[in-house]
């Protein structure tokens, strides 16, 4: 049962819309969602069936919202998730041959919240919103379940900026599981030990996943050190972590 799970989580990955035959993926879907201050272009993917739902919103690596994030999407709304993704000021999208410095802008967080705030009130949310982060996606998702209380959990890949940046897990109000790769040194297991156990002078829980023989990004399918077997293994912590939230 494990091997056919990890098979079906990379076929939906690695399966863009291009190649799936229709009706076999949820379709990816744009709309216009208008904020206080902004107007977001959504892109989600919903599950095929009717029941009230789960959302959980994407938040990109540095390279931005591109078909990576969208296969992420499916493989979401395929487990049953409501599965959302926004553009984030932090990650303009670009090339994957290079290595663009990584800063958080302070407006995404509240355009993240708002977003939240916003789908939790659709008729097919059923009030409980998570986020799912990479790179700078999850430096944002630690800032925004940092701030404000209603997030009902958070995963966090590998984000970047070392201890300054997982210490601010110590003020995380929610459930969170955070991914780190081996060969990493911006997200070090030296540097999650290390907040680790400031956890748990705090009477805090934190829950990691460590993955072997893995470099920053390997999540990604588009990004060269894209690593099959881990990213097939997070599919299963992902799926794992978020149903029993």
């Amino acid at each position: 049962m494990a091997r056919i799970k990890l098979v079906f989580f990379s076929l939906l990955l690695l399966s863009l819309a291009a190649t799936a035959s229709v009706g076999q993926v949820p379709e990816v879907r744009a709309k216009w969602i208008t904020l206080d201050t902004d107007s977001l272009r959504v892109e989600y993917a919903l599950p095929k069936a009717e029941a009230v739902r789960p959302v959980v919103i994407v938040l990109s690596d540095r390279y931005g919202l591109q078909d990576n994030v969208r296969a992420t999407l499916k493989v979401l709304a395929t487990l049953g998730f409501r599965a959302y993704a926004m553009p984030l000021l932090s990650a303009p999208e670009q090339p994957f041959n290079l290595t663009p410095a990584a800063a958080i802008d302070s407006a995404d967080i509240a355009r993240v919240t708002a977003l939240a705030v916003e789908i939790m009130n659709e008729s097919g949310c059923d009030g409980r919103v998570m986020l799912l982060g990479f790179d700078v996606g999850a430096n944002v998702a630690i800032e925004v379940i940092a701030r404000f209380p209603f997030y009902k959990g958070a995963i966090l890949f590998y984000p970047t900026g070392g201890v300054p940046v997982l210490k601010r897990l110590l003020d995380a109000q929610c459930r969170f599981l955070l991914n780190t790769a081996q060969f990493d040194p911006d997200c070090s297991l030296v540097d999650v030990n290390t907040v680790r156990e400031l956890c748990m002078e705090q009477g805090k829980m934190m829950h990691v996943f460590y993955y072997k023989q893995a470099k920053r990004f390997f999540f990604n399918p588009q990004h060269p050190d894209h690593h099959k077997v881990n990213t097939n293994t997070a599919w299963n912590q992902i799926n794992k972590f978020f149903r029993y939230q």
